[in-house]
């Protein structure tokens, strides 16, 4: 019902849970909290309209902490403007990169900004890493896109189980001198250019730059998931920050 989360737990540097069962919200009290008590933090995903009662999630301790708006895009009939097209790109099957997270633009829309101590600089890091993993992982659909030659940002996806490419991770960096637009119209167009024809991802409904984006590239919204979030009483009171 509760695993460890091995990647956020690398990330968080303790242990760290998911509650993947949501049998887990029935059981007795007790039971629960024994389960949790190993943890720090724990996060349980679902879509809303498949999700526990929202009074059996409060009485576990847990708080809704993001809603996730999740899409479908087709990437064919993204179109290149001549803008996005002054955009050079380069996958890393083609040239391999790496991240540090000094490169990255700040992420302001962010879920672990309610777990005590979770600074935009820490947030940062977490992204920093799964990146990596990413380009370690799918350097055929992991990509730098550029401006004369320099650095704008990233888009970084990879296979999904189903419903095409999973369109993971965009960034920009520090020093683009672009929009965000800009870096998402190249690498749609950039992977139906690889024979990609389908993509799908999920952004927190705080995100209204994204949204827009995405709408203005035809995406197709799907049923809204939700995150929430159990913080163990040694970590301390979720922030608002």
């Amino acid at each position: 019902m509760i695993r460890t989360h091995e990647f956020n737990t690398r990330w968080w540097g303790s242990p760290v849970g998911i509650v993947h069962d949501p049998a887990f919200f029935s059981l007795d009290p007790k039971k629960q909290q024994n389960l949790l008590e190993p943890y720090a933090w724990a996060e349980f995903y679902a879509q809303l309209d498949q999700a526990p009662p929202l009074r059996d999630l409060a009485a576990a301790g847990f708080m809704q902490t993001d809603t996730q708006i999740q899409f479908l895009l087709n990437l064919s009939k993204v179109e290149a403007t001549a803008s996005a097209d002054k955009l050079g790109y380069c996958f890393a099957d083609q040239k391999n990169f790496d991240i540090e997270v000094e490169e990255l633009a700040m992420f302001t829309h962010e879920r672990f900004g309610h777990i005590p101590g979770c600074t935009e600089t820490r947030t940062n890091e977490r992204y920093a890493l799964w990146a990596n993993k990413l380009i370690r992982e799918h350097r055929e659909t992991c990509m730098q896109l550029f401006l004369n030659d320099k650095l704008q940002g990233w888009f970084l996806s990879h296979p999904g189980k189903q419903r095409g490419l999973n369109l993971a991770l965009a960034m920009l960096s520090n020093t683009a001198e672009i929009s965000g637009m800009l870096l998402y119209q190249q690498a749609c167009v950039a992977y139906a250019g690889r024979g990609h024809r389908l993509g799908n991802a999920s952004f927190s409904v705080t995100n209204t730059p994204v949204h827009n984006i995405y709408a203005t590239l035809g995406a197709r919204f799907m049923p809204p998931g939700g995150n929430w979030l159990w913080l163990s009483p040694a970590t301390g009171k979720p922030t608002n920050d």
